[in-house]
């Protein structure tokens, strides 16, 4: 009888079904592409160094980077400076420490890493022959990585990373201006300032002094941007589960009004009231059911087709999903119990005025 109902008046059930679906769409939809998104912004975090400090003033050299490495708060040490562009190929060098972080292994001298999405017809362990100065040198390729950080994708040129004795041996740069400092994420990195210009001010004349020229501050403000995406989120999710419910409760309150003559009837034939609940219960259950299920199809459709628009792929947690679709159809459920309760307290004679 409750199928009967809902194709009686086709429709009446199609703006609450609508708004189930919306709700169940829009909650894939912040889900999937939330997580993608946050998983990005961790990347590009963690890409554009996350807990890190810049310091400078004073000539550096690999005795300093060696020096910094050794304390044991310090994640890892690069030399900013320690790249070179070489016919459209950029050298970058890195500390075995550097490489380790990167998930990348310790390299020997003339051994090299390729950024895999450039250099597409080479593999593990071949030899490859790059233009340096007016000649050409021979490097193995040791591994192939993937480059994430927007600050090198954003620059012309094939990536190529060497070991910091490689990039010496073969451009002959021996000092620096400037030390990009990593500590951990759980490490409060001013705190450790005073320590790091200690030891490397130790010795230098006051010329030469070194001091710290940029703060993790943005690691900071990028931190506060992710957190305030996320509640933009869960608080988009809570809207669109309130309006799948107002659908329910219209769905359910216009079907007693339509058919109060019918409930009167069936009253008056016998029918008892937990039987009239339990059509109009299975009405929305119907309702919130098949709005689930569209709004699960059209909500992964929605992620992949939204997502590839803006360069964003979709991140599927199903634990998340359907926890929410079954939150979503409680909550449409739960919306329809008091308009049900009241079909429960209606007498014949009352349900016929309606």
């Amino acid at each position: 009888m409750a199928y009967r109902f809902l194709t009686g008046n086709v429709l009446r059930a199609v703006f609450p079904l609508i708004s189930v679906v919306t709700a169940a769409t829009a909650l894939v939809l912040t889900i999937s592409l939330g997580d993608a998104a946050k998983n990005i912004i961790d990347s590009d975090l963690a890409a554009i160094g996350g807990n890190k400090i810049l310091i400078g003033g004073g000539r550096l050299s690999k005795r300093d980077l060696q020096l910094i490495e050794r304390l044991s708060f310090v994640e890892y040490a690069v030399f900013p400076e320690e790249r070179e562009v070489e016919n459209n190929v950029i050298f970058r060098g890195y500390s075995e420490r550097a490489l380790r972080a990167m998930g990348l292994p310790n390299l020997k001298i003339e051994e090299v890493v390729l950024d895999k999405t450039q250099f597409l017809d080479k593999s593990v362990g071949e030899k490859i022959q790059l233009q340096i100065g007016v000649g050409r040198k021979n490097f193995l390729v040791r591994d192939l990585y993937e480059e994430k950080s927007p600050f090198e994708t954003m620059k012309v040129g094939n990536r190529v990373i060497l070991s910091g004795e490689t990039f010496e041996k073969t451009f002959g740069r021996k000092d620096y201006k400037s030390l990009i400092i990593s500590f951990s994420q759980g490490e409060e990195a001013m705190e450790y300032v005073p320590v790091i210009l200690l030891e490397l001010n130790k010795f230098r004349s006051k010329e030469e002094q070194v001091r710290v020229l940029e703060t993790p501050d943005i690691y900071r403000k990028v931190e506060r941007i992710r957190g305030f995406v996320s509640k933009s989120l869960f608080i988009l999710s809570f809207i669109a589960l309130g309006v799948g419910g107002i659908g329910v409760v219209n769905l359910i309150v216009s079907s007693i009004r339509e058919r109060g003559t019918h409930i009167g009837i069936l009253r008056a034939m016998g029918v008892n009231k937990k039987v009239l609940k339990d059509i109009f219960l299975i009405e929305a259950a119907i309702m919130v059911g098949l709005g689930t299920i569209l709004g699960l199809v059209a909500g992964i459709g929605g992620a992949y087709l939204i997502g590839g628009i803006l360069k964003i792929p979709p991140c599927f947690n199903l634990v998340e999903i359907i926890g929410g679709l079954i939150f979503t159809a409680g909550i449409g459920l739960g919306c329809g119990v008091y308009p049900v309760r009241k079909i429960g307290e209606l007498e014949i004679v009352e349900a016929l005025k309606i």
